[in-house]
């Protein structure tokens, strides 16, 4: 399976994706020939090698045509990709005034007079649509696009398609988002595990004000997906970053068992002493060994021990926890302070279903705190089908590892209905399930 690993530890923005791409093995002719397929026009595309602390990377840029830079300055528009490279760092109080990554609807004052063109949400899915771009690149475009649209719409409380985006709607973050499906079509990548990510600190000023770092819409996209430290006073990872990692990563993590066949460097704007500011790409091939397989996953373990909960108490938190999404929930008997004994709650979930688990959790039991780690796993395939026996149908659960399923299971609820209704026992319609298959 051809894999890609994401490594943010300087953050992740368009730009910086694109490059890192390129650098890896897409090639930049083939992105710009097939950026022409879509309705876009009046920028230009560069990319240099450039050294960042003594790494050499690729700089993507897109350059805007004279009309279209001074139409954006006019309205005091940063592109996107300069966010990305983390120009964020300046001091904007001495009077650099960058306009963040913002929608707004139609009627905000700062924004009634004409603006860029594809600005509105519809607009920009209507121009991948309607272009001759491979239905990949159609398919991941608007996969990137539609996470940073849906924060934006939460946060100005409107509908989706009121939206209407300035910097992300630009012709240069257009490209940019583009671009990054385009290539990783070329370089046929199948999955993505990417590396917590770092989102940055400080503060940074925008047309409404000054705001926190991570900047609302880069943090709302970016709930439930593993967030790094970091004590970089600016923003390392944009909203069209982070767009680009919750739309196309398959599960975060370390670099999981692959072959690397190529590394690619992707640079950001900003130079930052000490620390190469760009983004680590790594291509290759997923590897099994005799422990693991090559599917696999970042879950959440959610954790609280308690001594004043009876055993109804815990039975029915459990029948909730698993109602809720759990994957597994598991209490195991513990000796807490002054000796006293005790049961350590134990649930597995996902990284969408953690928040809500968590909440279960305070709400349903005695904890005052719950403990959050992220674990990896791998995991095997799994497949359902059903065989007939002299007790009528029931289910086998498969496990398959490199396409060889190698355990059946049948399934419980299954047996046990077969069981009661033939009045024989368990066992015996358990043994005529596994001799069906046979």
């Amino acid at each position: 399976m051809k894999l890609l690993y994401i490594d943010c530890f300087s953050g992740i923005s368009g730009d910086m994706m694109v490059g890192a791409l390129i650098d890896a093995g897409a090639s930049v002719e083939h992105i710009e020939q097939e950026l022409k397929k879509l309705n876009v026009s009046g920028y230009k595309i560069e990319t240099k090698r450039v050294m960042k602390e003594g790494i050499s990377s690729v700089k993507f840029d897109v350059i805007l045509d004279e009309d279209s830079h001074d139409h954006e300055q006019s309205h005091n528009h940063s592109h996107e990709h300069y966010h990305g490279g983390h120009e964020h760092g300046e001091d904007h109080s001495h009077g650099h005034h960058h306009d963040h990554n913002h929608s707004h609807g139609p009627g905000d004052e700062h924004h009634h007079h004409d603006h860029h063109h594809h600005s509105c949400y519809a607009d920009i899915v209507k121009l991948i649509d309607e272009s001759n771009l491979a239905p990949g690149v159609k398919k991941r475009s608007k996969e990137i696009f539609a996470p940073i649209a849906q924060s934006e719409a939460k946060i100005h409380n409107m509908s989706i398609e009121d939206v209407h985006f300035h910097e992300v709607g630009a012709v240069d973050s257009i490209v940019d988002i583009v671009a990054t499906a385009i290539a990783l079509e070329q370089l046929e990548v199948e999955k993505i595990v990417t590396s917590h990510v770092p989102l940055g600190s400080g503060k940074i000023r925008i047309s409404h004000g000054i705001y926190p770092v991570p900047a609302p819409a880069t943090l709302d996209i970016m709930k439930n997906v593993p967030i790094a430290p970091t004590d970089l006073k600016f923003e390392v990872t944009t909203p069209t970053g982070a767009g680009i990692v919750v739309s196309q990563t398959d599960s975060f993590g370390t670099m999981p068992a692959m072959k690397v066949t190529s590394i690619g460097y992707g640079a950001g704007t900003k130079n930052i002493p000490g620390r190469p500011n760009v983004l680590r790409v790594m291509l290759g091939e997923s590897i099994d060994d005799d422990e693991a397989n090559s599917n696999f996953e970042t879950i959440t373990v959610l954790e609280c021990q308690l001594d004043d909960m009876t055993g109804e108490a815990f039975g029915f938190v459990m029948d909730r926890l698993i109602e809720a999404g759990a994957l597994d929930v598991y209490f195991t008997p513990v000796f807490m302070k002054k000796n006293r004994p005790g049961t350590l709650i134990t649930v597995l979930a996902s990284t969408e279903k953690a928040e809500i688990l968590e909440d279960v959790l305070l709400r349903e039991t005695n904890t005052l705190g719950v403990r959050k780690s992220r674990w990896d796993r791998s995991i095997l395939e799994r497949n359902i089908v059903t065989v007939n026996t002299k007790y009528g149908p029931i289910k086998l659960k498969q496990a398959i590892k490199k396409g060889k399923v190698i355990r059946e299971v049948p399934e419980f609820e299954d047996v046990k209905e077969a069981a009661l209704q033939h009045h024989v026992s368990f066992q015996d319609v358990y043994e005529s399930a596994l001799r069906a298959r046979n």
